[in-house]
């Protein structure tokens, strides 16, 4: 063990006096010192700050904010209950409250010898009690719309049953403890996450929606805020509408390409039979079918009174369009549900999406974060993002991203944009960098180089595009980074 204490004993005391004269032990703080030479004093604290409870506070536990924390607050200190006097013990790196309260009770977990963590009632009774903070500390407490969000996470991992155990278990915990007050506010505050009575004695945007029945992701919409505030400050370049004798060629190729990415792999013949000679492969009717109905999608958002076209006026309006594009999309696929919210998690690799119970209300406050953008490419941009991180439905939901993004665009009288083959790879790699790095920066270079590319792709005759993106190499798959998108920020 690192860690050696100060000792009355004379014997002890001599060696570590000897010890730290041979460099062999160091000092600390009052009473402790280490036998690591090299980590800081911060580090070798914070590697083992059991060790140090136990010794000076035999039988504490870990309680208050730290209980539901379980870590040192961000301002360094580490609430303990103990059975005497509070005091404050200042340490490298952490300063451990302590306070005189119940010893460990049942439930309460042992962590060794001499040290107890509070049971989750505990912790919730503890942070339910009025407490203020002193001039240079921090209240022991989480406030309100923490504790609501803390429940607010259980209920989402263990589901509404884990809020009823909690409540069950505080009920019997809570008069040894001598907290009515809190197992009052507690009982409110259950009450209205769970059933929604008393929901305006809920003081968190979480906890609100919840009790409205409308629960979400709340990590998902700090990453949603994060891209639109990126988005705000960014200037895309102009993309002018296509003529009107260009957009069902320039439909056709969103169509194939959007497909593609998703695995719906026709060669370009193929695809353009399907479309414009409605030839139908029987061994792949329902592929087929994805490639056309993406493309009437495409073909109706430029024409003024398409349901592709319209853009959503609200939250609400955005979920209705969600539904009714989705069955469009794919009304032959009456496997996976076409037009209604996925019911099961979906995910990729190991990646889950949104859960089903999440996809409303996560959807809701994801239009309003993005809603004043006032960049149409930023707009699009943005909703192509969230459908795809939000993933609402069984299947179908890149393309029906792609398909929001356009309608943004053409609501607006600009161009559409599209993912060719070539960009695949780099498109994907983008939507990871910010779904597991947070970082905005390679789907906003991403977003640029698309608009570049679809604004200067021919659509004057099949064979001058063909041409085109032959030449350009757009119709294979290319390493991540060879069209201009810097690798090293993926």
């Amino acid at each position: 063990m690192p860690f050696l204490f100060g000792s009355s004993d004379t014997a002890e005391a001599n060696q570590l006096a000897r010890m730290i004269k041979r460099n062999e032990a160091r000092k600390l703080a009052s009473r402790i010192y280490t036998t690591d030479l090299s980590s800081s004093p911060e580090e070798v604290i914070r590697a083992d700050l059991p060790a140090i409870i136990r010794h000076f506070y035999p039988g504490a536990v870990i309680s208050y904010r730290t209980a539901i924390e379980a870590k040192p607050s961000s301002a360094g200190f580490y609430h303990l209950t103990y059975g005497r006097k509070d005091k404050t013990h200042v340490l490298p790196g952490v300063t451990l409250r302590i306070w005189k309260g119940s010893p460990a009770q049942a439930g309460d977990t042992q962590l060794g010898a001499d040290l107890f963590m509070a049971s989750r009632p505990r912790a919730l009774l503890e942070n339910l009690t009025e407490s203020r903070a002193r001039a240079g500390s921090e209240r022991k407490t989480l406030d309100r719309m923490a504790v609501e969000g803390w429940l607010d996470r259980l209920c989402r991992i263990h589901g509404p049953d884990e809020l009823r155990r909690l409540l069950a278990a505080m009920e019997e915990i809570a008069p040894q403890l001598e907290l009515p007050e809190a197992a009052m506010r507690a009982r409110t505050i259950i009450a209205a996450l769970l059933d929604g009575d008393h929901g305006d004695a809920l003081v968190s945007p979480l906890g609100r929606a919840r009790a409205r029945r409308e629960p979400y992701d709340p990590d998902r919409v700090a990453l949603f805020t994060r891209l639109a505030t990126r988005l705000a400050t960014e200037t895309f370049a102009p993309l002018p509408e296509r003529p009107t004798a260009e957009r069902r060629l320039h439909a056709f190729w969103e169509a194939y390409f959007s497909n593609y990415i998703e695995g719906t792999v026709f060669t370009v013949q193929e695809a353009r039979e399907i479309v414009f000679d409605h030839k139908m492969p029987a061994a792949r009717p329902k592929d087929a079918h994805d490639i056309l109905s993406t493309f009437h999608l495409a073909t109706d958002g430029h024409s003024a009174g398409q349901q592709s076209r319209e853009i959503p006026r609200d939250a609400a309006d955005f979920l209705r369009l969600l539904e009714i594009r989705h069955a469009r999309l794919m009304h032959d696929r009456l496997d996976i549900g076409p037009g209604r919210f996925k019911e099961t998690a979906n995910r990729v690799g190991t990646r889950e999406f949104v859960t089903p119970e999440l996809v409303r209300g996560t959807l809701r406050q994801a239009f309003e974060v993005g809603r004043h953008l006032a960049q149409p490419v930023a707009r699009g941009a943005f909703m192509m993002f969230i459908v795809a991180e939000v993933h609402p439905f069984n299947d179908g939901n890149g393309r029906l991203a792609r398909l929001f993004l356009n309608a943004e665009l053409t609501a607006s009288d600009c161009g559409r944009l599209i993912v060719p083959t070539s960009l695949r790879v780099d498109y994907l790699a983008c939507l990871e960098a910010l779904t597991v790095g947070g970082n905005p920066e390679p789907f906003v270079g991403l977003v640029s180089r698309l608009i570049r590319f679809s604004a200067d792709l021919p659509c004057g005759s099949w064979e001058q595009s063909v041409a085109a993106l032959e030449k350009s190499g757009a119709l294979k798959d290319a390493p991540a980074g060879s069209w201009g998108i810097a690798s090293a920020m993926l």
